[in-house]
């Protein structure tokens, strides 16, 4: 079977730069606020929330844009205190994704924004209870971060009001579709489910420090198409390493907070340009802004320099990818028949 490289070619389609310099401002502003006030977290919090606006930005009217957007904060601030508050071994941890998830699986294909919106949710939920402690210095900054993301969609339905698809009505396309009865099927939400407990629990049995990188995987990569979901894990993989790449060349040469924030304000715009082109260029990007924004948070003691943390990404990725892929293979009949058909016929693209 030959290496699919042909997954990794850019395509040619429109360059969202509006979508890049709104999460360049975002992101930006709050980096720059967080240095100027010596908050190491805040520096993390802040490009969080900046960045959290240009994820969940679909297009349409600003007030569906705002909508969307309200809706996701509400969900995802809702997930975040119930996983803090169950913590990573509460049996009602497992009961809580393990719904969320099947829900995930079964709304998969009803509109982008609000599967994105609960993918995320389950993703907060899982780091708000693993993570041993919320700084809360950190939180102003995180709301600081979500201001100026959402100002930042402001000013560009205000600069640019032509520009926007009047058609695109955000939750509503999702909303509808699912009255209508569209969904993907009990069979593939219980194997999102599946998927996607199993790869926490075997993080948490091998101990890995950050089990759910591991979950995010799969959470982001399983699509109701089975060989989507084979050319995504593929993509996401190579894209990881990448991504530690340039984030290890960043811990090496990077040692002031200028070059830092222009770092990350690059990562920053390039990750809704790298999603247009290719999957595994949008998880270049996030991987590398992820690992620099920890690595100016958590100090020398978590430095990527050390390639502690940058280890600790790549197996959390090669797991995740392992149990998304078995996961895939189990649970979706047209994945097994793509890839027995890449190995009978390896030339065929």
């Amino acid at each position: 079977m030959r290496i699919p490289f042909h997954l990794l070619a850019l395509r040619d389609t429109a360059t969202p730069w509006r979508q890049a310099a709104c999460a360049a401002f975002g992101v930006g502003l709050a980096v720059l606020a967080a240095i100027w006030l010596h908050s190491t977290w805040g520096v993390l919090f802040g490009a969080v929330g900046g960045l959290y606006a240009s994820l969940l930005d679909f297009g349409g009217v600003f007030r569906h844009r705002l909508y969307t957007q309200l809706a996701g904060v509400t969900l995802i601030g809702s997930c975040a205190v119930l996983g803090g508050w169950l913590g990573p071994h509460h049996v009602m941890l497992w009961v809580v994704l393990a719904t969320l998830t099947f829900g995930i699986g079964w709304l998969d294909g009803t509109g982008v924004a609000l599967e994105t919106i609960f993918r995320l949710s389950a993703l907060i939920l899982l780091v708000y209870a693993f993570l041993p402690q919320i700084p809360p210095g950190g939180l102003p900054y995180l709301g600081l971060g979500l201001s100026l993301g959402f100002f930042a969609v402001w000013l560009d339905t205000l600069i640019w009001p032509r520009a926007i698809p009047s058609d695109n009505r955000g939750l509503y396309r999702a909303f509808h579709q699912i009255m209508r009865g569209h969904n993907a099927g009990w069979l593939h939400a219980f194997g999102f489910a599946a998927t996607t407990c199993a790869g926490l629990w075997i993080a948490i049995l091998l101990h890995f420090p950050r089990p759910y990188w591991v979950a995010a995987v799969t959470l982001f990569v399983i699509r109701p198409d089975g060989p989507d979901s084979l050319r995504r894990v593929f993509q996401s993989v190579f894209g990881a390493f990448v991504g530690v790449a340039v984030a290890w060349c960043i811990a090496h040469y990077v040692n002031n907070d200028s070059l830092l924030l222009a770092c990350v304000i690059v990562l920053a715009f390039l990750r809704p340009i790298g999603l247009a082109f290719n999957l595994w260029a949008q998880s270049a990007t996030l991987t590398a802004l992820v690992l620099v924004l920890y690595d100016a948070a958590l100090g020398p003691e978590w430095q990527a320099a050390s390639l502690t943390l940058l280890r600790i990404r790549l197996y959390d990725v090669l797991l995740g990818s392992g149990v998304a892929l078995c996961g895939t293979l189990l649970f979706n009949p047209a994945s097994r028949h793509h890839l027995y058909q890449r190995l009978r016929h390896p030339a065929t693209t």
